[in-house]
């Protein structure tokens, strides 16, 4: 019978009450749901808008250059192969960048002459690459998009918002692009 109550066991001495205490959310607990839901709606948005005009997503990727950062093989495949058959170009970028701020970050670098943008997954990268490739990116003037995640949906999204933000920056008079990334 011991066995079953946990009898001598100091963890089991607490009461239910403990145990049925209830759940409260901080305001910030909120804001980040509702954060997430805002996302995933615009998300949903771009797919839909994506799925009953099928040009649309060749025009946000024809004759376009993306740099991506990280995401899963499977997904980036099909982003490359959308990309190609659009006529852009997917440019898969894998290692840390602030690992070796030297020679990592001149390889990264090195990548984005003539492209569009960056696009990056916020599950697929750690802080230190993130907080290197956004300074990269600022200094050689190339926009970044934080993707919510490396999904295909987010994919779409974010070039949604890219071009979105291309558009707004190209209407601005030259003298007013100094920030530079893309939410």
């Amino acid at each position: 019978m011991a066995a079953l109550t946990g009898a001598g066991r100091p963890e089991c001495g607490r009461t239910a009450v403990n145990h049925a205490a209830p759940i409260t959310a901080t305001e910030a607990d909120v804001e980040r749901l509702r954060a997430h839901v805002a996302s995933l709606a615009h998300e949903l948005k771009w797919i839909e808008r994506t799925l009953l005009d099928s040009g649309t997503i060749d025009a946000l990727l024809r004759g376009r250059r993306f740099v991506y950062v990280g995401g899963r093989p499977r997904s980036n495949a099909v982003l490359r192969e959308w990309l190609a058959r659009a006529g852009g170009v997917f440019v898969h970028h894998v290692a840390l960048i602030d690992v070796d701020p030297g020679d990592r970050a001149t390889r990264f670098a090195a990548l984005l002459p003539r492209t569009d943008a960056v696009l990056c997954p916020l599950d697929t990268i750690d802080p230190g690459s993130l907080a290197a490739l956004r300074n990269i990116c600022a200094r050689h003037g190339v926009p970044w998009v934080a993707l919510r995640t490396s999904n295909l949906a987010s994919f779409v999204a974010g070039l949604a918002r890219a071009d979105h933000r291309r558009q707004r920056l190209a209407a601005l008079p030259p003298f007013a692009h100094g920030c530079r990334r893309l939410r």
